[in-house]
């Protein structure tokens, strides 16, 4: 019974999430309002593709904006050296991402703790300076080096790309609902709470692990890819700039870390915090906005919705 009610929430939430994507362009008061619209649908889709991972599993990963860095130099070059279109270009960057986040998951997912935290920071470093050395290494032009690339004019309105964000978005929600009522998603949830004893119940924890972190990964790369087409310039100083995954973490502990609803809320709270208190204080918003933040979770440990499900009104979030 409390299975079935929770498969109903969410996908009356996903319905009523992209009908309001689908809205918001009529009902949005100016351009402005849109934009912030489609920044927090994309940070909603950012902060859930972290939580596939390691709100589920309970690995710290630091290094997911690499796989966001891929999806936008996959997209780059492919429409600036190859003339391909928008969209295949976008799909091409979620299977490059994909294609190197598995023997890169085979390498560390074995590792625990802060070793795989090390781990995979080091690797998104390593990546980047990769990119911004490349073509002076080898004495081409691929990447263009800290220079970036120039995507070619989308001619396409904030509209269009809430919509390619929100499609993504709608996805990685809909992973986590799988994630919560699935075998796979047991089993996540079982190496988080003891890995070793999942693993001689017949867990195979390293391919459940692995398929998470490159479900991760696919989504991570197609949200890089259609973001370097709206912005049009990127470098790798940008693209695979660690504060991305910061802000990730922050998001997801925020709102509940291992719930589908945590990074929707953390993300949509920490987004308009922002944009709030940057407007309003322009020299002190981020130290107002931190100050929020650990207040907050000082009193939800367990995040906003993770301490929602705790209270006996709110079975439907469990």
């Amino acid at each position: 019974m409390a299975e079935a009610q929770h498969n109903r929430f969410v996908y009356l939430f996903c319905i009523s999430l992209g009908v309001a994507v689908g809205l918001a362009p009529f009902v949005a008061s100016s351009e402005y309002v849109l934009r912030i619209i489609t920044v927090v649908i994309f940070w909603i889709g950012m902060a859930g593709c972290w939580n596939i991972t390691s709100g589920y599993t309970g690995y710290i990963d630091f290094g997911p904006v690499v796989y966001f860095g891929i999806g936008s130099y996959a997209t780059a070059i492919s429409m600036t050296k190859y003339g391909l279109p928008f969209f295949p270009s976008v799909v091409l960057s979620g299977i490059t991402a994909l294609c190197i986040a598995v023997p890169i998951g085979l390498t560390t997912l074995r590792l625990k703790g802060a070793y795989f935290a090390i781990a995979t920071f080091a690797f998104a470093e390593t990546m980047k300076q990769v990119v911004l050395e490349f073509d002076r290494t080898f004495g081409v032009s691929f990447f263009q080096g800290s220079h970036g690339i120039t995507l070619p004019i989308s001619g396409h309105d904030n509209t269009f790309f809430l919509y390619c964000f929100g499609m993504v978005t709608i996805a990685v929600i809909l992973v986590h609902a799988g994630i919560e009522r699935s075998k796979f998603g047991y089993g996540l949830k079982a190496i988080h709470e003891a890995e070793q004893s999942a693993e001689i119940s017949g867990v195979n924890t390293t391919g459940v692990k692995l398929r998470a972190y490159a479900t991760s990964a696919f989504l991570l790369g197609t949200l890089g890819g259609i973001e370097s087409y709206w912005i049009t310039y990127i470098t790798p100083a940008d693209v695979f700039n660690v504060h991305k995954t910061v802000q990730m973490v922050i998001m997801t502990l925020l709102g509940g870390m291992g719930t589908f609803l945590g990074p929707v809320v953390g993300a949509a709270v920490l987004t308009l915090l922002s944009e709030y208190l940057g407007t309003a204080f322009v020299e002190y918003y981020l130290i107002m906005v931190g100050g929020i933040i650990v207040a907050i979770i000082l009193v939800m440990p367990r995040g906003i919705v993770g301490t929602l499900r705790e209270m006996k009104g709110c079975q439907f979030l469990r």
